[in-house]
């Protein structure tokens, strides 16, 4: 039976990002859940879940982290375990974890360390290469690599047997193992393993992925997505492969949390939730069939062909509050450069069926993809303002950023608009949530013209919305007295300005100030 720890690292977001969601876990708890289920011994530090009220300085000056220090996850390790696995999704993340990984290797310079996650994926051979201290990748979906990696460390199998990593031999030469397949459905899990984890920092803080609705749960009912979006690192990482699983599965899963952890609010993680519209349906009618009372949100972006009237309206009968839709662009040139198959006035029809149901609406939209011209952002910034005059509730309206794995990202790397990884590349791809910055890898529009048009976009849309909706400030101003939410915009607004409180309380706290935010270079 190997010992296996796995660490969750802290929060890692800019100074000034006006969105920096807090989850609970999710990968530690279904990695967790299958070590346990083949007899291996696991230990979790959630460093986000642990210290979540703690906020202070990163690798940069205007970065943040949010959790457990570097020092404080040292102190949580009480003894050496056979082996260290870290889940990093974000690459943003990566300097902050790159030191937290280095500092345990230094501790603990004779066990190996597995990394996994989508940067990890996506940035595989750069990661082994750049930081020694990392022993092996996993590639992809990890609950079974993770297995057979313990299995390894108990001497079981040769790590030649393990299929879905990669390590560096004695030569530096890089090992690619053969490709894990993907699981044939995520059903053959057992649930996450959430009784290892103190959920409640996560219920009281509510700063969740979705809107703030009370004790809310993470579920996966889907896994991948079969689409190929040029700006997106999902084939990548899950390939085009898209699972379902069982829908009464899926809400015994939900029956479960509400039983045991309390829950009245689903927050849906999938990638793509809603692709086939018998399956949505037949969830719908599972809930009430069972007569469940709780309610549940897609805060991902999703597809809108499956969400016709008749979808929407189970939907809004089983308890579906918030829905987040995904277009991307205004421009049909820009959605087919992107390979976004999305037919926009069908989109418009949905979210008209989903507003006349009663269900909050979001909608992302993205500018500076590397070949957009000002018309392209112009028509985005036109396809907002029809979301506020229909009535849509949020809008975000985000610099593009080329995140590893992704077909534009090899695009930037082949034109030398990217020409490293490097620290100032990954805080780059913080631009996404920061209203102070912008992204600089659109060859037709400067980094300033594109934060002036997404000033624009977002005023636009919210000053529209609110003039035609008046009802809303007032009550986006009880909800903040009442500390709840119905919308994005207030969730992330209340949670900002909750967020700079602990920043100035953790400062305070230590007898210092926090640094001032270095003047923005244009990236």
């Amino acid at each position: 039976m190997a010992r296996i720890l796995l660490i969750r690292p802290p929060s890692v977001f800019s100074a000034s990002s006006y969105s920096s969601p807090v989850t609970m876990p999710l990968a530690l708890a279904y990695l967790s859940a299958n070590l346990l289920k083949h007899g291996h011994s696991v230990e979790n530090i959630d460093a986000l879940g642990e210290d979540i009220n703690h906020i202070d300085v990163s690798y940069s000056p205007r970065v943040r982290y949010r959790g457990l220090s570097t020092p404080a996850i040292l102190g949580r390790i009480k003894s050496r375990p056979d082996g260290i696995g870290v889940s990093v999704m974000f690459s943003q993340d990566w300097p902050h974890v790159e030191d937290m990984i280095n500092a345990i290797h230094q501790r603990y310079p004779d066990v190996p360390i597995i990394l996994g996650g989508e940067h990890a994926t996506a940035a595989s051979e750069y990661v082994l290469r750049s930081c020694p201290a990392v022993n092996f990748i996993s590639l992809g979906e990890g609950e079974e690599t993770i297995v057979d990696w313990a299995d390894w460390l108990d001497g079981k199998k040769p790590v030649e047997q393990i299929a879905g990593i990669q390590f560096l031999s004695k030569d530096k030469s890089l090992q690619i193992n053969p490709p894990r397949p993907r699981l044939r459905t995520p059903d053959d899990l057992p649930l996450p393993a959430w009784q290892l984890f103190n959920l409640e920092p996560y219920f009281q803080v509510g700063e969740g992925h979705g809107v703030e609705r009370g004790r809310s749960m993470p579920l996966v009912a889907t896994r991948g997505c079969p689409y190929q979006c040029t700006f997106c690192s999902s084939p990548f990482m899950w390939t085009t492969r898209y699972v379902m699983r069982q829908v009464p599965k899926v809400v015994d899963e939900i029956e479960h949390y509400i039983e045991r952890y309390k829950a009245d609010n689903i927050d849906f993680f999938d990638l793509t939730a809603i692709v086939k519209k018998d399956w949505t349906l037949e969830f719908c009618r599972e809930i009430k069939r069972r007569g469940l009372k709780f309610t549940w949100q897609l805060p991902s972006g999703t597809r809108s062909e499956a969400m016709d009237a008749d979808v929407l309206k189970e939907m809004a009968e089983a308890g579906c509050m918030n829905v987040t839709y995904a277009p991307e662009s205004g421009s049909n040139r820009t959605l087919k450069e992107i390979k976004k198959k999305v037919v926009l006035p069908r989109m418009f029809d949905s979210i008209r069926q989903a507003k006349r149901n009663g269900i909050f609406v979001k909608c992302n939209l993205i500018i500076g993809f590397p070949r957009e011209t000002r018309l392209d952002m112009w028509k985005t910034l036109w396809c907002a303002i029809r979301f506020a005059i229909i009535g849509v509730d949020d809008t975000g309206v985000y610099p593009y950023s080329p995140y590893p794995g992704s077909e534009l990202y090899h695009y930037l790397r082949d034109t030398g608009a990217i020409k490293e990884m490097d620290r100032s590349y990954f805080e780059s791809l913080m631009t996404f949530m920061d209203l102070r910055q912008s992204s600089n890898y659109c060859e037709n529009v400067g980094s300033r013209e594109i934060a002036f048009y997404r000033f624009v976009g977002m005023s636009a849309f919210y000053g529209l919305s609110f003039l035609l909706h008046p009802s809303r400030v007032a009550r986006s101003l009880r909800n903040y007295k009442e500390h709840k939410s119905d919308t994005v915009f207030e969730e992330r607004l209340f949670a900002y300005l909750r967020r700079r409180k602990l920043e100035k309380g953790s400062a305070a706290a230590q007898g210092r100030e926090l640094p001032a935010e270095p003047a923005h270079s244009g990236r």
